[in-house]
């Protein structure tokens, strides 16, 4: 399969996301050396599987017309982000990308130092067992990594050697209902600690 110029082989993880795909339990720890026992990979299995279908239930209430004119008006706010059909056009280019995925109504704004190859890694890898939510089952949202190649329906760049330095101001134009983002943009000196500590809260409940 051919995607935005990309060739994927058939792997375990598909080409879009499903319920049935997004969770590939490991006992093996992603934050130190332990092990987890039986018992947690049934409990965190139940409760990443129910706060997916929460999440899937925020999509399906999200307007469509509303998204498409958020992604239009920032398109005219910042013209140096231009739609693109190849990828292959983009390798080893720094700068600023534009995720949307359409059928769930939102996006990811990404910064990196080679713009191909870090879309490349959210497409074909897969979110750690442990790390499927980031923060409660009713207040986390999917991560991108989650969702496969045939789930971004439309990239926008913008080619630059200052990465990081607007990338919250590019996130923050979007309504937070639209974004997929977990945490603030910019560069995270402090790692894992900072990133929670700014960490991006959804109300999955009251929807």
């Amino acid at each position: 399969m051919i995607h935005f110029g990309i060739n994927f082989k058939k792997s375990k993880f598909g080409f879009s996301l499903t319920r049935e795909n997004y969770i590939h339990p490991s006992k093996k720890s992603s934050f130190n050396n332990t092990e987890y026992d039986d018992e947690y990979i049934i409990s965190h299995t139940k409760r990443a599987l129910f706060n997916f279908d929460l999440n899937m239930r925020f999509f399906s209430k999200l307007d469509s017309e509303e998204f498409n004119r958020t992604i239009e008006n920032f398109s005219r706010q910042y013209p140096q982000f231009i739609e693109i059909k190849d990828l292959n056009e983009y390798r080893y280019q720094s700068g600023y990308y534009l995720l949307v995925l359409d059928k769930y109504k939102q996006i990811y704004l990404g910064t990196t130092y080679d713009i191909c190859r870090r879309i490349r890694d959210h497409w074909t890898r897969s979110k750690q067992f442990d790390r499927l939510m980031f923060g409660s089952v009713f207040t986390s949202r999917l991560s991108i990594d989650s969702f496969r190649p045939l789930d971004t329906t439309r990239i926008f760049v913008y080619t630059t050697n200052e990465t990081f330095e607007n990338e919250d101001k590019f996130i923050s134009y979007f309504p937070d209902k639209f974004i997929l983002n977990r945490t603030k943009g910019g560069m995270l000196d402090l790692g894992l600690s900072q990133a929670i500590s700014n960490r991006k809260y959804r109300n999955l409940i009251d929807i």
